[in-house]
């Protein structure tokens, strides 16, 4: 019996581009819109500081089940994807840290792709950690961008941040002030763990597309309600998620400024079911949570250029 392989985070990063990832989750995305594949809500098991989650998805396109298991502690995580098939059983597993940072950026440029206004830019990310070097890459994919800002609390990591763009190609610029750096932005991209703001809602460009990453737990708020309140359409990777993860909308829904029956599903924006506004008429709220199909997805695809050569 041959041993089942292991991918690490440098297999996964030579396998797979973020271009083709995002290609492939649009795909997905459509087969989950259209009922053709399926995708869990994450489950928690938490006691005394340590905290186990675990999701699943079904992609029958390419005959694969997979799903992620994962630690989370005071001092950070700890990731597993597993991938099956039912010709083969266990076909492989998966670092699922570098996983994770790849198949978020990848949503983040979906999300783009279908909603930003015409011509975008002008970008910010806010957050200098795992997810910003990704997220430089996926505005600088979808984007004619001519102007990238990057904050957070540490300056000098903000610049490190952009320095690491522009090595890249990416017109990247470090900024102080997040009120400099979400003005005139017509996309921003929010990828901090804060539980507080960082920006304010009323700076934002009428036409803008925001994409809240890092407020995956209920308690956590990158987007103030503000933002939340002015968004013409709300789009999530998870609507049914959103409603117990993401803080930001549960935040704006206590306070009276969301109501739940507004919530969009992105696979239903990519599969046609649901229709946004033009891009460019308005406001629009990504809320990004991590789904298991996004897992599966890059789990396949490295599956399968590993198997191709």
């Amino acid at each position: 019996m041959s041993p089942v392989p292991h991918f690490t985070e440098e297999q996964i990063a030579e396998l797979c581009d973020l271009e083709t990832v995002t290609d492939w989750l649009e795909r997905a995305w459509r087969d989950l819109g259209a009922g053709e594949a399926a995708t869990t809500l994450r489950v928690r098991a938490a006691a005394q500081g340590l905290m186990g989650s675990a999701m699943a998805a079904s992609w029958p396109r390419h005959r694969v089940v997979g799903g992620k298991l994962y630690l989370t502690h005071p001092d950070g995580f700890a990731f597993l994807v597993g991938l099956f098939s039912p010709d083969v059983g266990l076909m492989a597993t998966f670092d699922g840290l570098g996983l994770t940072a790849i198949r978020t950026a990848a949503a983040s440029a979906l999300a783009v792709r279908h909603l930003a206004p015409p011509g975008a830019a002008t970008a910010a990310v806010f957050g200098t950690g795992i997810q910003s070097r990704p997220h430089l890459e996926a505005l600088a994919q979808e984007l004619p961008l001519t102007d990238l800002r990057v904050w957070g609390r540490d300056p000098g990591k903000a610049e490190e941040v952009a320095a690491w763009g522009r090595e890249r190609g990416i017109p990247a610029r470090g900024v102080a002030d997040p009120d400099e750096a979400v003005a005139g932005a017509r996309v921003v991209a929010t990828v901090t763990s804060s539980y507080t703001p960082v920006f304010d809602g009323t700076l934002l460009e009428p036409a803008a597309l925001v994409c809240a990453v890092g407020s995956t737990k209920a308690d956590r708020q990158e987007v103030d309600s503000t933002t939340v309140q002015r968004a013409g359409f709300v789009v999530s990777d998870s609507a049914e998620g959103a409603r117990t993860e993401a803080g930001d909308l549960i935040h704006a829904a206590a306070d009276g400024h969301f109501d739940w029956d507004d919530l969009a599903d992105l696979a239903d924006v990519i599969a046609g079911t649901v229709t946004p506004p033009q891009p460019g008429r308005g406001i629009v709220l990504f809320e990004s949570q991590g789904v298991a199909l996004q897992d599966v997805v890059i789990a396949t695809l490295a599956y399968q250029r590993s198997e191709h050569g």
